[in-house]
């Protein structure tokens, strides 16, 4: 089990070095492949907000470490599903646990004959921004596009987001977007956009909108091993303004 001792390690020195804005469990933009038949990723997602929004009047509040494990198992060619439990290190330096959710997902078969890649995948499940408050039912709805074009890949995922339980229901809009240059089949380098425009029937105005952009890399030397890592931006005083991700997967 060498792949669960590293992750294990990274999980370790991030939080020693570094101490994500609690909304921030999962950072990334999904390309449109299932893991495949009988096939297993696990991944951890480590996120890091070093500063909030602009709006919080505490700003040292959005320091929290959020580590999400998420393991997918391929049950058929273009199916999978995958798991999560979220878990957080608060300011104060202590652990919390925030929920779990489930994820099916499909792609597109090749016989399709798509000009792109397809997939939609749905997520649902329980979730609570920390200990203090009841934990809510909620999840997102995710349509997955890609394409590569010679060396440049790029994904867009245009998310529904919703919240079905607590007083805070409602369904959101929260677009997704990745590109890359592959270097020689070795390394992906690029940037990677991400935002919340405010529910459908009430999209906020630009200022309060989210919107983080940063640049990105990606390891692809290694088929089996995924390593993600960048920094994210803020470009609206609502967004989070500075976001350091790190993702570790091991397929088998």
């Amino acid at each position: 089990m060498e792949w669960f001792k590293c992750f294990l390690i990274v999980c370790s020195l991030t939080s020693s070095t570094i101490a994500t804005a609690q909304a921030e469990n999962e950072i990334q933009v999904y390309a449109s492949p299932t893991i495949g038949e009988k096939r297993t990723i696990a991944e951890l997602h480590n996120n890091y907000t070093f500063n909030g929004s602009k709006n919080l009047a505490d700003r040292k509040s959005a320091r929290w470490v959020n580590h999400t494990l998420e393991i997918t198992r391929g049950l058929a060619k273009n199916v999978e599903i995958g798991f999560y439990t979220f878990v957080a290190l608060s300011p104060n330096g202590k652990y919390q646990y925030l929920g779990n959710q489930i994820r099916p997902r499909v792609t597109a078969p090749e016989r399709w004959k798509l000009p792109f890649g397809a997939s939609l995948s749905a997520e649902f499940g329980r979730f609570r921004d920390n200990v203090f408050i009841p934990f809510y039912w909620q999840g997102e709805i995710r349509p997955i596009i890609d394409k590569t074009f010679g060396s440049v890949y790029a994904s867009f995922n245009p998310n529904i987001d919703f919240v079905v339980s607590g007083p805070n229901k409602e369904w959101g809009f929260s677009p997704q977007f990745k590109t890359f240059y592959n270097v020689k089949q070795k390394v992906g380098l690029g940037v990677e956009y991400y935002s919340g425009l405010g529910s459908f029937n009430n999209f906020r105005p630009v200022a309060q909108q989210e919107h983080l952009l940063g640049p990105m890399f990606d390891l692809l030397a290694y088929p089996d091993w995924e390593l993600q890592t960048g920094f994210l931006f803020g470009l609206t005083p609502n967004s989070n303004q500075s976001i350091f991700k790190l993702l570790i997967g091991r397929r088998f």
